[in-house]
């Protein structure tokens, strides 16, 4: 059994918020504790109570984290902030009193070779945790991380479909540059492999008619999501046509108990600025982190492809049948 850590920006987007429900209702997971990152990270820990409250699950203890990146840059939130999940109020369960990196260094010290860490958001808490304790590393079974580009898809029509930065590890480009160079053993799930596993239309549709607490939540988190997702794309000059329930982080705790849904290559990656052409701002930038794979000794497992079939129906069926 996998005792993890989630660590996550849960709110904006839907796919935190359905990795803690494929947790909770996956029995290869003993849920340790989740830890909020980047913004209103009270505020992300209220939502992730709410939901663990919701389908019944108030035990697993939910602590805040860090909310502004470790370098210069300002946390940003695009707004969407506990649609669906609030609907019927806020919840009783409240984030613990302790601080996120403070119980991540806690357990991992208490438990050395034993906790898994999932992060879906920015690796602040996990930097942070790093720099406070210099056994951190050492004693820590796997870091899993959501972030990063390793191969931009091109779709048929000669159109981009994933970026070559990405949301997470830009979000806190200090904290990734310290995570890839702190020697964890570290699996990364970049987000052109997460874009091979968008729920299909028969698997949204069977969440409005579910019977089971996470089948409910993630109908009502997904009530909202057209309309937030269509303001997103269109802050960014992305294409509305190319949108879709993509299981980012959900695929990213699967992972963690079973590794058989991605296929792994040994690479080093760095984590480093580049000049990027950005062709939706006809410019060039040197400011975005990039995710660049290097002739050199490995530093970590990248997920290269993935089972995508296999993995979606697995989401489908724990949520509508896991028991919560």
């Amino acid at each position: 059994m996998e005792r993890m850590i989630i660590d996550t920006d849960i709110g904006t987007y839907y796919d935190d918020a359905f990795a803690v429900l494929l947790a909770v209702n996956s029995p290869e997971v003993k849920l340790e504790g989740v830890t909020t990152v980047y913004g209103d990270t009270r505020l992300r820990a209220e939502i992730a109570c709410k939901i663990l409250e919701f389908v019944g699950a108030p035990e697993v203890p939910v602590y805040a984290g860090v909310g502004d990146p470790l370098g210069e840059a300002e946390a940003l939130m695009f707004g969407f902030e506990g649609e669906g999940v609030f609907d019927d109020g806020r919840p009783i369960k409240e984030p613990e009193k302790e601080g996120a990196v403070e119980f991540m260094v806690r357990l991992v010290r208490e438990n050395p070779g034993e906790i898994t860490i999932c992060t879906l958001g920015a690796v602040s808490n996990v930097a942070a945790a790093i720099r406070q304790d210099p056994e951190f590393v050492k004693n820590l079974k796997h870091l899993i991380i959501m972030g990063g580009v390793i191969v931009p898809i091109v779709d048929e029509k000669g159109v981009t479909r994933s970026p070559v930065e990405e949301y997470n590890l830009n979000n806190d480009p200090v904290a990734a540059k310290i995570v890839f160079d702190s020697g964890a053993n570290i699996t990364l799930v970049p987000i052109d492999v997460t874009l091979r596993v968008p729920m299909t239309q028969a698997q949204i549709d069977s969440m409005r008619t579910a019977t089971s607490k996470s089948g409910q939540m993630v109908h009502r988190i997904l009530e909202p999501w057209p309309e937030q997702e269509r303001l997103i794309y269109l802050s960014v000059g992305i294409p509305t046509e190319h949108t879709g329930i993509w299981l980012h982080d959900p695929l990213t705790i699967a992972v963690a108990y079973d590794p058989s849904l991605v296929t792994v290559a040994k690479l080093h990656v760095a984590a480093e600025y580049a000049p990027t052409v950005i062709l939706r701002d006809m410019l060039i930038r040197n400011d975005i982190l990039r995710t660049i794979p290097k002739k050199k000794a490995p530093n970590m497992n990248v997920a290269v492809d993935v089972d995508a079939d296999r993995f979606t129906e697995l989401f489908a069926d724990r949520i509508i049948n896991g028991g919560f």
